[in-house]
């Protein structure tokens, strides 16, 4: 089935699927729901497609807007998106989403949508601690090194911890896919 938009143009199904929920059908929605739906319509496939759960948390304040938190498949798209937090944010604040914060985690994949809890090896819940990652190669090192080059010291320091920490996640459950 084709869609057109108003000028006769052909349109994206998802588009029109937006404009339905935004209007009649989307009344009645809770706000996380809306909140959901809001970080779906305003990101790309990429973010779509490794996005395993999106929920508010309440801030912990009065007075201030939740949380919104977002799950993902894989450690390395959760730091790398949480370096752009400020564009999500204004993103949703475009769309109307009021939160105070957004946080990325990450949640594999899995069948079941009971989604709670943090998961180790394997999708069983557990601890960061619990999980057993491997080194990294000297390649992998030296290319850590390349990308944390031109920055100061400190920051450096940091950047090389994040993502040597980031590296070993995925390396790890890449062995476990295996």
């Amino acid at each position: 089935m084709e869609t057109r938009d108003r000028g006769g143009e052909p349109a994206r199904a998802g588009d029109a699927v937006s404009m339905l929920l935004g209007g009649p059908l989307g009344k009645g929605l809770t706000a996380a729901s809306r909140a959901a739906r809001a970080w779906y319509a305003a990101n790309g496939d990429r973010e779509r497609a490794h996005t395993t759960g999106v929920w508010l948390q309440k801030s912990g304040r009065a007075g201030i807007d939740p949380v919104l938190v977002v799950a993902l498949d894989s450690h390395l798209l959760a730091s790398e998106l949480g370096t752009n937090k400020e564009l999500y944010l204004s993103r949703l604040a475009f769309r109307g989403i009021a939160i105070s914060d957004i946080r990325f985690t990450v949640r594999p994949a899995t069948g079941d949508k009971k989604g709670a809890g943090t998961y180790g090896a394997g999708g069983k819940k557990g601890t960061n601690a619990d999980l057993q990652l491997p080194e990294l190669t000297p390649a992998e090192l030296e290319r850590v090194e390349r990308a944390t080059a031109g920055l100061p010291q400190g920051l450096k320091q940091s950047a090389s911890r994040a993502m040597c920490a980031s590296l070993r996640r995925t390396k790890g459950a890449n062995t476990r896919m295996a």
